[in-house]
């Protein structure tokens, strides 16, 4: 936490510089334990604009882990399911669940769900998208990049968007900046659409 406040004090600096070209927000990708909890306090999750939740353990269980993620789905400041399975090509196959039960949950609670492009992940594939879509989810494109030159992922977690028929009003990342600062604060107003005169970017 001590590095987080290191970093928003960056992010604000930018902020502060570039007000009227780009917003940079701080986010967290916090981790799922085996019972669904964050390894984040309340406070410390509050700190932060946007908390992304992911499984890190248990990802080559052959049991059904559906009450794990729907623990983690319903924290109250959980923005963003990341890579629900935690699947890698050729080494694990990730968490088992009733994903159509978590789809529900998260499309309630207004959570999106993340497309990872990382190309080893892959994570939702357009098959469990489609059907997140007929849930009704949001959904959150990423890179997963962990170096500069992976950024290019992005464009794996788009095929896979277009190929689930997507459309861009259903992706937080295509989102005005006003409507997601608003999400954000309140996923409840997930479908609330801002006014037309509103203007802002991501």
């Amino acid at each position: 936490m001590a590095e987080a406040a290191q970093q928003r004090r960056a992010i604000d600096e930018v902020n502060a510089r570039h007000r009227d070209q780009f917003r940079l927000l701080q986010g967290i990708e916090a981790n799922i334990d085996t019972a669904g909890r964050l390894d984040l306090s309340e406070d410390e999750a509050a700190s932060f604009d946007v908390v992304l939740a992911a499984p890190h353990s248990r990802l080559r269980r052959n049991e059904d882990q559906t009450d794990r993620m729907l623990t983690a789905i319903a924290h109250p400041a959980v923005r963003i399911l990341a890579h629900p399975r935690g699947r890698i090509t050729g080494s694990r196959a990730g968490v088992i669940a009733n994903w159509d039960a978590v789809f529900a949950s998260a499309a309630q609670r207004g959570v999106a769900i993340e497309i990872d492009g990382d190309p080893s992940r892959q994570d939702l594939d357009y098959t469990l998208a489609t059907r997140a879509l007929e849930a009704q989810c949001l959904f959150a494109l990423d890179s997963d990049a962990h170096t500069t030159a992976q950024l290019s992922y992005a464009d794996t977690a788009l095929a896979h968007a277009r190929l689930a028929g997507i459309p861009a009003d259903r992706i937080v990342n295509c989102w005005p900046l006003d409507r997601l600062l608003a999400w954000l604060a309140n996923p409840a107003l997930a479908d609330e659409k801002p006014s037309p005169w509103a203007h802002g970017g991501t």
